[in-house]
């Protein structure tokens, strides 16, 4: 398991107004702008609101979850490490999936079916020009994303959770360990670093010219 550093952070201001009805794609990324394209090849900023809406919940939920099963299990015991799926990546009928039933699986399952809101997200085809948006174990092994590397890896966020429930010896820890990945994967760059999905949108949305964009 690859080790990490975590330093607990606020939630990002941009990030919590995206989760929020109305929200808008910044002109950093390339405001909205369809490049001309239409259908798939566009992203409205209600589907992005919508994925990450998703994902928020998912994080916060595999957070709650963890924490109950710390309490329950009596801390970092091997029943906590296998109700969670620590160690698991592989053991699910796939290279890249957790064992089934863990929470972990869940959350990867999770983000693959949010991964196909979104424009290319899935990386399938052989002229896929992006590789996948990179938040679910399948597509980080392929996506071009570049929110996919500096502090996160290049892990998914199933594996960015794991990480953080591994580096953990206390359960406040824990707790604001869990906190860094849902910035490190949510967060709009107030710390100067896009997070896995809005990265995502600023290097293949209409700055990139892969996909368009626009504010519905």
């Amino acid at each position: 398991m690859k080790k990490h550093q975590f330093t607990p952070e606020g939630v990002l201001v941009m990030e919590e107004r995206t989760l929020l009805s109305g929200f808008k794609f910044p002109a950093f990324v390339g405001g909205s702008n369809t490049l001309g394209l239409k259908g798939a090849f566009v992203l409205t900023s209600r589907t992005y609101e919508g994925v990450q809406r998703d994902v928020n919940t998912a994080i916060v939920n595999f957070t709650r979850n963890t924490l109950t099963f710390f309490d329950r299990q009596g801390g970092f015991t091997d029943a906590f490490y296998a109700k969670v799926g620590v160690g698991t990546y592989g053991d699910g009928g796939q290279s890249y999936l957790y064992a089934r039933g863990t929470a972990l699986a869940n959350v990867d399952a999770r983000m693959s079916a949010v991964e196909g809101k979104l424009p290319y997200g899935r990386g399938m085809g052989a002229n896929n020009p992006t590789g996948g948006v990179g938040l679910s174990n399948r597509t980080a092994l392929t996506s071009l994303n570049p929110g996919l590397s500096g502090s996160v890896g290049n892990l998914s966020v199933a594996e960015l959770l794991e990480n953080a429930v591994g580096v953990s010896s206390t359960r406040q820890e824990l707790q604001s360990n869990l906190a860094v990945v849902r910035t490190q994967v949510l967060g709009w760059g107030q710390n100067g670093e896009l997070g896995v999905l809005p990265s995502y949108i600023a290097a293949f949305g209409p700055n990139g010219g892969v996909f368009g964009t626009r504010n519905s």
